[in-house]
């Protein structure tokens, strides 16, 4: 579509790429310029649900802080000046030539998050860019986020298998860890429309929350409140109620599932009295829970963002695909599945990773720095400071940074602006000044999704009800912003290197139409629907087209990458980490409080805190439970001192209920000093600074970062000290 009609008056069908959900938009367009974002009542999916994030892109797309021109360094960190295209992008790509030439390809390297994560192909022009370098620097969030989810996938099912989600559409018993979907909308699932799917499994039979913090679902639903970073003690107990009460499905296992004896076994030197008092979680309580889910018709343990940042994050998601294996929910309706891609016949199907190209086998990659095993092919987010400023062979000296804001995402981030603030080129593309690019060299103004075509493709295969969907782009990219690819392809150009555009791409925009056409013909036909095309999707199908009406929840047998096809819950990893456990059962534990984190609906991570719609009534406050505030003489809504072993902060503290004895809770995302006008203005810190960022403390199977469950002490500032610290609240 050309960028007349993309700018077209009237309304325009698109979808939002906020979260899996993916949820169907309509914008209204006038005098080219969006006025309105509501719900598509006509989406296959989302049908008219939406939350409300996905309207507020409109307010970021016309943010007076939009950085909309390419800005060059001009002075300090924030100082920047406007610039041409053609001058940065040569300076750029010489600049980056020279330090590749002369400290070889490991000297560059990329970082990539939100808000760009969902776009079509992103990520995997991001790494591409790199490995036309010869790089394997390739950098994001997962060590916070999805690594160990996704490293537990490969373990039991093999490398490069998707990930598994429970099949709602009949599930009976849904248990919940450290999931939050009324906020999160089920992460790593692509169900808009989860909370009326919550509701209707509890109809069925129940929804059970286990979270250290009475959740907005859990307030819903069930709750099982647990101490910080115990899940995996929790799972362990449930596991061994099942195997000792013959409550597996032996025959099942015996047939088809390696290592499951062994599993057993180890797990067996864990009493339940002991699991219990390191959960909180009264050792009947853990039995019924065990003999609830397995009694159950149909039943799925699903885990999320708590079950994968704690010290056992990799165990913890093991142990959850465990749990579902041996009661028998794997690839059954209503349990635990994987989905089919509707784009290929190929199996087992694809996974984001194929977008990167095949990860070499698991350990056989390890970071510079701490010597840690990549995953998927992405470096250990955590090193990237100490990767820049670790002299010797590999030393990272460029850095681009794609949609990304590492200094928010990951612990320490003074020493991270440190790092970014050596770095001999530091390239940006993004559409605000952050906490981050502020210390940029170029920052090279990108699209929001509005400004941009798309097709449903990354997380299509976590749908428990499949479809696809094509959107042209709702209006032109406004001011000199430029789709990321187009970035990208001319600095390879300008620096000789295999570019990512085919000889025959007219644009950056024609490139992405063809890779998505070529996508579609793969794509199989049903219900009378074949020869697929972009244009065909937005003409015939603007509100999606759903190939399937279900996932194929029996095939997920047939999909396990292991050659066998047979699950493994037992190799040299699971064993290792299992020990591990058996060993700090036996140890005296640290009673410390438990920090752990939470987001409310209005937020995203850093970078959606600049509208003040969307932040007015979100205040960051430490949840703190009244006994332990009365122990230690805190007052409610005062301000505390929080201490951990890596960092301090001051911080105004709310008592609650929601949160169990033993812990306190603080949202991440707060402490804003980039090019914000609003932000910056906002009440709250790092809570990432009570982390550590040494990698000797992370999860060594998976670099994952220790965020939830920081041992803290929590003790009220002096009355003078308080005083002056309210006097300079924002």
């Amino acid at each position: 579509m050309s960028p007349a009609a993309t700018a077209a008056d009237g309304l325009r069908h698109t979808y939002c790429r906020l979260c899996e959900a993916q949820c169907g938009l309509v914008a209204k367009v006038e005098e080219g310029r969006i006025t309105y974002v509501g719900p598509d009542r006509e989406h296959v999916t989302s049908n008219g649900h939406l939350c409300v994030k996905g309207p507020a892109m409109m307010h970021i797309t016309y943010d007076p802080d939009r950085v909309l021109t390419p800005l060059r360094r001009a002075g300090g960190p924030g100082e920047f000046e406007p610039v041409g295209w053609d001058e940065a992008l040569d300076d750029i790509a010489g600049r980056l030539a020279s330090i590749v030439d002369r400290d070889g390809p490991d000297a560059m390297g990329v970082y990539f998050g939100n808000p760009a994560a969902f776009g079509f192909r992103h990520m995997a022009f991001a790494s591409r860019f790199a490995r036309a370098f010869g790089s394997s620097k390739i950098f994001n969030p997962v060590h916070v986020d999805t690594g160990s989810k996704s490293l537990a996938c490969q373990l039991v099912y093999g490398p490069g298998h998707p990930y598994t989600f429970p099949d709602l559409e009949d599930c009976d018993v849904l248990l919940m860890v450290g999931a939050n979907p009324m906020v999160s909308h089920m992460s790593l699932v692509s169900e808009p429309r989860v909370l009326q799917k919550l509701e209707a499994v509890s109809k069925r039979g129940a929804v059970v929350v286990v979270d250290p913090r009475r959740t907005e679902t859990a307030r819903r639903f069930e709750h099982v409140p647990v101490l910080p970073d115990s899940d995996a003690w929790l799972l362990a107990g449930m596991l061994n109620v099942i195997f000792a009460e013959g409550l597996a499905k032996e025959d099942l296992l015996d047939a088809r599932v390696e290592g499951w004896r062994s599993l057993r076994d180890a797990l067996a030197a864990i009493p339940l009295q002991a699991a219990a008092a390191r959960c909180h979680v009264p050792p009947e309580q853990i039995a019924g829970l065990a003999r609830r889910f397995a009694g159950a018709r149909t039943a799925a343990c699903y885990g999320r963002l708590g079950s994968c940042r704690g010290s056992f994050p990799t165990l913890v998601n093991v142990l959850i695909e465990a749990l579902n294996i041996v009661t028998g929910r794997f690839a059954t309706r209503g349990g635990w599945i994987t989905g089919a891609s509707p784009f290929s016949r190929k199996t087992p199907p694809r996974s984001i990773y194929d977008q990167f190209g095949p990860p070499k086998p698991y350990g056989e990659a390890r970071s510079r720095v701490g010597g840690l095993p990549l995953l998927g092919g992405f470096q250990p987010g955590g090193s990237l400071a100490d990767d820049i400023l670790t002299p010797g062979d590999g030393q990272l000296r460029a850095l681009f940074v794609d949609s990304g804001n590492p200094v928010m995402a990951y612990p320490g981030s003074s020493k991270i602006e440190r790092a970014l603030g050596a770095l001999e080129l530091f390239v940006a593309l993004d559409f605000y000044v952050t906490e981050s690019t502020r210390h940029a060299h170029y920052i090279l103004p990108s699209t929001t999704f509005f400004e941009r075509a798309d097709l449903t493709e990354l997380h299509v295969l976590n749908a428990p009800r499949p479809w696809v969907q094509y959107t042209d782009a709702v209006i032109p990219p406004m001011g000199q912003s430029r789709l990321e690819l187009g970035v990208y392809n001319d600095i390879l150009v300008r620096a000789g290197r295999p570019p990512l555009l085919e000889a025959g791409d007219r644009s950056p925009e024609a490139a992405l139409l063809r890779m998505m056409d070529e996508l579609l013909a793969d794509a199989p036909a049903g219900d009378g629907v074949g020869g697929l095309t972009a244009a065909r999707l937005r003409d015939e199908f603007p509100s999606g087209l759903r190939f399937v009406e279900r996932a194929d929840a029996e095939g997920g047998w047939d999909r396990v990458a292991y050659v066998d096809g047979k699950p493994r819950l037992w190799n040299e990893i699971i064993a290792g980490e299992a020990a591990r456990l058996v060993e700090a059962t036996r140890g005296a534990g640290d009673h410390r409080l438990k920090l752990f984190g939470r987001r409310k609906l209005r937020s995203l991570n850093s970078w959606m805190h600049n509208d003040m719609r969307i932040v007015r009534s979100d205040r960051p406050t430490l949840l703190m439970h009244p006994d332990d505030a009365r122990e230690r003489q805190v007052a409610d809504g005062g301000l505390v001192r929080v201490a951990s072993d890596h960092g301090v902060l001051e911080v105004e503290v709310e008592f609650s209920d929601d949160v169990i004895p033993g812990s306190v809770c603080y949202p991440h995302g707060w402490g804003h000093a980039g090019g914000w006008t609003v932000a910056n203005g906002l009440p709250g810190r790092n809570v990432n600074e009570l982390a550590s960022g040494d990698p000797q403390d992370w999860e060594q199977v998976s670099g994952m970062c220790l965020v939830d469950g920081v041992p803290v002490d929590v003790a009220p500032l002096p009355a003078a000290l308080a005083a002056a610290r309210i006097g300079d609240r924002p």
